[in-house]
């Protein structure tokens, strides 16, 4: 296995507050995301009194954030598409009413969009993965 990027734990009260957490979680018909009971993806579980855990994954001198596998997945799956989509397509995709300033593509710094960057960012996140499928504590839905 090659060189694997920098990455701890965290825990966090509330698994929603993480930058993906609205825009791959999405709420069941009817509620209001906050309120809502189930997700589909399902939403992740908490540690007992440590609250959620995060995966904290540093790339390209930007820290990623993740609550859930299912937030990693989509961050690479994005990041790795050719072009890469807009973020006001992905928030009329996603709906909700949240425009695409607050989505979690548009908060990300500039450099790390670039093509160049964004394939290191896509292979450091990815080197993660392989290093957590040989033994992690990080195993959120």
């Amino acid at each position: 296995m090659g060189k694997v990027a920098r990455h701890w734990i965290e825990h966090t009260p509330d698994w929603r507050t993480e930058p993906m957490a609205y825009w791959v979680h999405i709420e069941s018909e009817g509620r209001a995301w906050r309120a809502a009971a189930s997700y589909d993806p399902p939403a992740p579980h908490a540690e007992g009194r440590n609250g959620y855990p995060v995966l904290c994954i540093e790339s390209q001198g930007f820290v990623f954030r993740f609550s859930s596998a299912a937030q990693l997945a989509e961050c690479i799956d994005i990041l790795g598409r050719k072009p890469l989509p807009t973020s006001r397509r992905l928030s009329l995709i996603r709906g909700g009413g949240h425009g695409p300033n607050s989505h979690w593509l548009s908060r990300l710094p500039g450099h790390i969009k670039s093509p160049k960057v964004r394939q290191r960012a896509v292979e450091d996140l990815r080197s993660v993965i392989s290093a957590m499928a040989l033994g992690s504590s990080f195993k959120p839905a």
